[in-house]
């Protein structure tokens, strides 16, 4: 009897193997209908580095002239300069522009640190000082962290790399940072 049913569901299962179904129509999500708006950034950032708006991005690893002249060209400014011996990565320097920090570690492009400012914005459309961590929690993937620093979180960007962030008051995203850090926990 079960070898009957067999020979017959078997064939008809191939049959249906070839088959073709019309494919779905698009479904569209909250964050697929969102359109990031750079229309004001000059400076974009993402998970694995940075750029100018337009421009292919410069990627961790990247000489620090390199990154320097892009930026400053960008910025329309030289950065300010600073180091810090005690870093647990090692010794780091720094070039700040405005609300953007990179970090430099032996020559090569380490890290980003970003605060509130004008003209800069992850390549998804986070703004520090304007994106509220409600509106980044129902947008992305957040996983908030213990640490000893206040309000810090991670979350997964539309490219699928890892920002940390803090939102110190619990409510505003207030800076966001990738790749190596010179923060002491």
């Amino acid at each position: 009897m079960i070898r009957s049913a067999l020979r017959l569901a078997l064939p008809l299962a191939l049959a249906a193997c070839g088959q073709s179904e019309p494919a779905p129509e698009p479904v569209e999500t909250a964050s697929s209908a969102a359109s990031v708006d750079l229309s004001d950034v000059v400076i974009v950032v993402d998970a694995n580095g940075l750029g100018a708006k337009g421009e292919e991005p410069l990627r961790f690893g990247a000489a620090r002239d390199d990154v320097d002249q892009a930026i400053e060209a960008a910025f329309g400014a030289a950065p300010g300069t600073s180091s810090n011996e005690e870093c647990g990565a090692g010794p780091m320097e720094f070039s700040q522009f405005g609300a953007l920090q990179i970090a430099y570690l032996d020559g090569s492009f380490a890290g980003w640190f970003l605060r509130e400012g004008e003209g800069m914005a992850t390549s998804d459309g986070v703004r520090p000082g304007e994106t509220t961590f409600a509106d980044l929690k129902r947008d992305r993937q957040v996983r908030e962290l213990d640490t000893t620093l206040p309000g810090e979180f991670q979350y997964t960007t539309a490219d699928f790399g890892t920002i940390t962030g803090f939102a110190e008051d619990g409510e505003t995203v207030t800076a966001l940072q990738a790749g190596i850090s010179c923060f002491f926990r």
